[in-house]
């Protein structure tokens, strides 16, 4: 029995792409697919709860993976300091169970790489799952880290004062576990440096102003804590 196709809203790299049918998601294959599959199958065999299974391939040659109830928010917004902590243990949780993954590749973790709000599935206004694992990749937990911050802080948002900011900065940073701040700012520059190259490249004019906007904020309000006396703390290992 056919099932009805629904055009699932998020996803910003499949855009008008990515449908619903019945409990399953149907979404273009792409060039990292199989390494995502084994990724999501290893997830799955270690029993981590907050990510969606990879059931297959379709007869339309599109991945099935099943889908998470809640809600996905669509653009960043301000989230509360009690959103803001599940967010971090979500994502330390699953920093956790990669650690160790024979996919890693001699890396210290598989990073999701674009831990946006957006990629979360929120049950009673909370974040309990991650989803849309296309980029995902051997790495390190503080460059994941570093753009989940960015992200769910919305920081660079100038309606959002730089006090509020690193108040919000410590809170995230304390519930996944670490006090290098100095270090994830750093990162978190980074980040928002490739971002902008990635926009040049692709041509994408509205990202490259965000992120443009984004980086120069960062390094305008953040600086006073960069190299401050708990700076040398390390990443956790575990």
């Amino acid at each position: 029995m056919h099932q009805e196709e629904i055009l699932l809203a998020g996803g910003k790299t499949n855009l008008g792409s990515i449908v619903r049918v019945g409990d399953t998601v149907r979404r273009p294959l792409n060039t990292n697919s199989t390494f995502v599959h084994k990724f999501l199958q290893y997830l799955e065999n270690i029993n981590f709860d907050a990510s969606p299974r990879f059931l297959g391939i379709d007869e339309k040659g599109r991945e099935i993976i099943s889908y998470i109830e809640g809600d996905v928010p669509s653009n960043l917004k301000y989230y509360s300091d009690e959103q803001l902590v599940a967010a971090a243990k979500l994502i330390r949780r699953f920093h956790d169970a990669t650690q160790g993954c024979p996919l890693t590749n001699n890396e210290e973790i598989i990073c999701h790489n674009d831990l946006s709000p957006c990629n979360f599935v929120f049950i009673d206004d909370m974040p309990t799952s991650i989803i849309d694992f296309d980029m995902a990749a051997p790495g390190t937990r503080i460059f994941d880290l570093a753009y989940a911050a960015w992200l769910w802080l919305d920081i660079g948002n100038e309606e959002i004062s730089a006090e509020d900011q690193k108040r919000r900065l410590v809170i995230f940073t304390e519930a996944y576990g670490t006090s290098n701040i100095d270090l994830l700012i750093k990162t978190m520059t980074q980040r928002q440096l490739l971002l902008v190259e990635e926009a040049i490249r692709r041509q994408k004019s509205c990202m490259e102003k965000w992120a443009s906007s984004a980086l120069q904020w960062t390094k305008r309000e953040f600086s006073d804590l960069i190299s401050t006396p708990n700076s040398q703390s390390t990443m956790p290992s575990s």
